[in-house]
């Protein structure tokens, strides 16, 4: 269909506006043809700083249910948050290591360990979530030597909240402050281990012997002290040569007196050979440090 002249001559006068007035009168003309557009777009629109405060809120409620001693609530909550994804590492780090606070409380230690394990992963400042992790190991260390703590109380973890800070993004700076005797016995025990490793693989029974406690040490399947002393005698000196290599070492500071110490150990000799994860448990008595229980562990666990 033709168009009138005079439908003719009022689209040749729109056309002949400046560029700038009809992107005016068309911008106009969307708003009011459509009023909440706009509205919906920013409803929608969640920027970054909204985002990270939404998180810190549910943070924040978190803290508060632990302040109430409702550890059902708080583990909600912070569950919540860390399956929402997309969380910054220092509050990623803060809410899987407050996790794993509830479930220490809670005695569930094996989902703690897990959680333990993704807080590390969101670096860089780990001390307190380490502590947090070792008493975890030192708790079940205790146990599985019972028999040496006989006359010890076992102490069960406790573990520390961490606490995020909206403002900087960072965590407070919370460095885990160890004892002096500790330190000092973690590189006591360390050297001691090379020494151990060296007696051995140089089959020098008397200095190997050495790194036992002749009163505490309790040999492996309820032999006698003189029998196992008997046994070791055999085992070093029968061998043409003996090689051990020890890797992987780790060590956990289990009391003031006691730190245990697990390592992968290649043992080669022209009778056997074999590959095993150990760990010797090491008391300080008399300010010397011997080992009180060795323990093969074939799955190394």
């Amino acid at each position: 269909m033709l168009s009138s002249p005079s439908r003719v001559s009022s689209m040749l006068r729109v056309s002949q506006k400046p560029l700038h007035l009809k992107l005016i009168i068309a911008l106009f003309a969307l708003l009011f043809s459509a009023p909440n557009y706009a509205q919906q777009n920013l409803a929608n629109d969640k920027s970054p700083v909204q985002e990270l405060k939404r998180q810190a809120d549910i943070f924040q409620l978190g803290l508060q249910a632990m302040e109430r001693n409702n550890r059902d609530e708080a583990l909600a909550l912070w569950s919540q948050l860390a399956e929402s994804g997309e969380l910054i590492p220092e509050l990623a780090r803060a809410v899987e290591n407050n996790i794993a606070v509830v479930l220490i409380q809670q005695k569930r230690y094996d989902e703690a360990k897990k959680r333990l394990d993704r807080a590390l992963e969101s670096n860089p400042q780990v001390a307190t979530t380490l502590a947090n992790l070792n008493q975890i190991y030192a708790y079940e260390a205790q146990k599985a030597y019972k028999q040496v703590f006989k006359d010890s109380k076992v102490i069960e973890p406790t573990a520390q909240l961490l606490y995020f800070d909206i403002k900087s993004a960072q965590l407070p700076n919370q460095q885990v402050v160890i004892k002096a005797e500790n330190a000092d016995g973690m590189r006591v025990v360390k050297k001691q281990v090379e020494l151990w490793r060296q007696a051995w693989a140089s089959q020098n029974v008397e200095r190997y012997l050495s790194f036992y406690d002749d009163k505490a040490f309790i040999p492996k399947n309820g032999w006698s002290l003189d029998y196992w002393i008997k046994n070791r005698h055999i085992s070093l000196k029968r061998p043409d040569y003996i090689k051990v290599y020890v890797d992987e070492l780790t060590l956990t500071p289990i009391s003031d007196d006691f730190i245990r110490a697990r390592f992968y150990q290649r043992y080669d000799s022209d009778r056997f050979k074999d590959d095993v994860y150990k760990v010797l448990l090491w008391q300080k008595h008399n300010n010397q440090w011997k080992i009180v229980q060795e323990v093969v562990m074939y799955d190394g666990k």
